[in-house]
């Protein structure tokens, strides 16, 4: 009897790093704050096989695109820092905040890692009056249109980074929400917009089809799958600002569960199958981690944020 209640004394007395040296004992939960078919849905799912293998648990994908992906983060914010539930980030972590649409602020999670960064494009069906910014400016300055433009749901990266642009181009911009890139994009095939921002992934191949058209890139320099497509900087406007996508948890996991991760996102993007995935589709891997990661996703949100609360504050107006 004794001995049986020192162990249990023991046991309950030991600190959570040595519960989480056996990590992971259970199936892991991925909350994807986007629709089934997205950029971010086919990452994770392109990823899972990898991860699962590297992790010895299966991981469960759960889609929650609601809210521009709002109902995602704070589902995944407050689930308990144990190692079992995660997301997959991007600059939602930072639009959802700055448009005042949830309670989290972005340190209220742990990154582990950056998996991919990709330019945010404008696209358009094939226009020979749109050929870049300039040319689509000019237009629709003569037309005295505004612009509509699909994107994600009210609060993703690309419904921010759509009214961006119509600040730095000058011209008026109606933005149309829709429930995941792949949604957008139908919409802009069907003419019910005139253009959509997406990232490269998400529309390679009908651009490489010529079926669309992509008018500018919002990255620092040229995409290598697009390099015919100019920069916001090289037609004389000041923008820069990429997507990411990579993966977080709530503040507080176990330093021996954000190791296990690295380690399977690091043998995961090294896979074939995840090579060929990324090589067909464009998505442009770009890994990050540790103290780098921290400034990176630092230097994100100061972009991010700002640009997010005078969003809130035009549409206010």
């Amino acid at each position: 009897m004794k001995k049986t209640l020192s162990v249990l004394i023991m046991a309950t007395a030991m600190p959570a790093a040595a519960w989480a040296a056996d990590y992971p004992t259970k199936n892991i939960d991925m909350i994807i704050p986007a629709s089934p078919g997205g950029a971010a849905d086919t990452l994770m799912r392109a990823l899972q096989p990898g991860l699962e293998s590297s992790l010895g648990r299966t991981i469960v994908v759960r889609n929650m695109g609601a809210g521009g992906g709002a109902l995602a983060l704070t589902r995944t914010v407050t689930a308990k820092p144990d190692g079992y539930t995660f997301t997959l980030a991007n600059n939602q972590n930072f639009t959802l905040e700055g448009l005042g649409n949830v309670g989290f602020k972005y340190q209220d999670f742990d990154y582990l890692a950056r998996i991919t960064e990709e330019p945010y494009l404008l696209v358009s069906n094939n226009n020979d009056q749109w050929q870049d910014a300039r040319a689509l400016v000019a237009d629709l300055k003569k037309s005295g249109k505004p612009l509509q433009v699909g994107t994600s749901g009210v609060g993703s990266s690309t419904y921010v980074v759509a009214s961006m642009l119509g600040s730095q181009l000058g011209i008026p911009v109606q933005v149309v929400p829709f429930d995941g890139g792949s949604p957008a994009i139908s919409a802009l095939m069907g003419r019910h917009v005139d253009a959509v921002v997406v990232n490269p992934s998400e529309v390679l191949s009908q651009i490489r089809g010529n079926r669309l058209q992509a008018v500018l890139s919002t990255g620092g320099q040229r995409s290598e799958l697009l390099p015919d497509v100019m920069t916001m900087k090289e037609q004389g406007f000041d923008l820069a600002v990429s997507q990411w996508r990579g993966i977080a948890a709530p503040t507080g996991v176990d330093e021996n569960v954000e190791k296990a991760w690295v380690e399977a996102v690091k043998k995961a993007i090294e896979a074939p199958e995840f090579k060929r995935f990324a090589e067909s589709t464009g998505v442009e891997v770009s890994p990050l981690f540790g103290e780098e990661l921290d400034t990176y996703v630092t230097d994100m949100a100061e972009v991010m944020i700002p640009a997010s609360r005078k969003v809130a504050e035009d549409s206010n107006q």
